[in-house]
């Protein structure tokens, strides 16, 4: 055990000391995180010239309100009322307005205006601004309602009522949080074991394996790798996911996102880690198979293929979390890290379904570690030619 310590340091040491390495983590929550920033400011930018824009019109209009719901207009609005139809026509006529609204007396019932007006252009609409006039009255010149009526619907918390057990246990909005927690699980387990992979092929082709088989046993040498390349993407998960949540937290446009559980939280290290140890054992004895790092690559997605494949039906996980098909992926070793992640942060998970999924990922981290061991100690391995089925089947016994 402490040659597989030995092994354990020297891939974290290796890793972490790249600057490409510190480059990515660094780069992509920023690039990401700045994307996110500017949607969300610059919507709130949008809405805020928008409301200013309909507080300040610098073009006459005029209106005929037969319904009698304008009383008083927002400060800012310029608007001239007139008592009929022909008094606002004659003031058409002679170029004192471009336009006039008819308000009808039934307009509260049917909600129906009429803009008149030579020329109407689409794209240069006063209609909005007239909007904006109706639903102050509305609300009695109530500012503060005003703003609230204007403002974006934002939905912090979505509870279902069938079945009883699917409601929002996270706090987080629904769906987004699930798929961006799912996502995030995928790229960081890919991206860990992908590098695995990478150095098991290295040093194969530089013959640096031999050495290491001669001093290190096949199961020290996988566990220090596995281990070490684990605690890599662990870290980087960890910064990715604290890095989102906090940026989230400093933007008042999210601010509705909420917290997550520490249960969720807790079953997230967990199906993490024994993903990482799946995914990480079956990248590494796919480049202790090929003869090169070429050849590996050729076979990477039928080995990650279904960590991938839940992404394809992620719209029915997350809008049914504990269907049917969210549990079946969420107690399948393979897709498990993915699924459970995004059903924990949707929906409150039965624990014996939790339970279960951990304990099969289990059985499946030490059946893949034990078998992929067997293939480093292989004879065949050493070549420089991918080897047979039947060498295979050899390998493994």
């Amino acid at each position: 055990m402490n040659k597989a310590l030995i092994v354990l340091r020297h891939e974290f040491l290796t890793m972490v000391t790249k600057p490409s390495f510190w480059i990515g983590l660094i780069v992509l929550p920023v690039f990401m995180g700045g994307i996110m920033a500017i949607s969300l400011l610059g919507g709130g930018a949008a809405t805020a010239a928008t409301i200013a824009s309909k507080q300040n019109v610098t073009i006459a209009q005029g209106y005929i309100d037969q319904s009698g719901l304008i009383t008083q207009l927002p400060r800012g609005t310029a608007l001239t009322a007139y008592k009929d139809e022909a008094a606002a026509a004659a003031a058409l006529q002679s170029g004192q307005i471009i336009g006039y609204f008819l308000v009808p007396p039934d307009y509260i019932e049917r909600g129906v205006v009429t803009y008149v007006s030579p020329e109407f252009s689409p794209i240069n609409s006063p209609t909005g601004v007239f909007e904006h006039i109706l639903r102050y009255n509305l609300v009695n010149g109530d500012e503060t309602a005003l703003a609230r009526v204007e403002s974006t619907l934002v939905i912090q918390e979505q509870v279902a009522l069938a079945p009883k057990d699917t409601a929002g246990g996270s706090g987080f909005p629904f769906p987004l949080v699930p798929m961006f927690a799912g996502i995030l699980f995928m790229i960081v387990m890919l991206t860990a074991s992908s590098y695995l992979m990478q150095t098991v092929t290295t040093e194969k082709e530089s013959r640096v394996m031999e050495v290491l088989m001669s001093s290190v046993s096949p199961m020290q040498l996988l566990v220090g790798k596995i281990a070490g390349m684990g605690l890599v993407g662990f870290i980087q998960m960890a910064l990715w996911l604290i890095s989102s949540v906090s940026a989230l937290n400093l933007i008042p446009a999210a601010s509705g996102l909420g917290a997550i559980s520490t249960s969720a939280i807790i079953v997230m290290v967990v199906y993490f880690i024994l993903g990482y140890f799946i995914y990480a054992s079956l990248m590494a004895g796919l480049g202790a198979l090929m003869p090169g790092s070429r050849e590996a690559g050729q076979y990477t997605f039928f080995i990650l293929l279904p960590l991938i494949a839940p992404m394809y039906v992620i719209s029915a996980i997350v809008l049914e979390p504990n269907g049917p098909l969210a549990v079946i992926l969420s107690l399948f070793p393979l897709s498990a890290p993915v699924v459970m992640v995004m059903r924990v942060t949707a929906t409150d998970v039965p624990f014996i379904e939790i339970l279960a999924g951990a304990m099969l990922m289990v059985i499946t981290v030490v059946l893949v570690v034990t078998l992929v061991s067997r293939l480093f100690r292989a004879q065949s391995l050493l070549r420089g030619t991918k080897p047979s089925l039947k060498e295979i089947a050899l390998a493994l016994k």
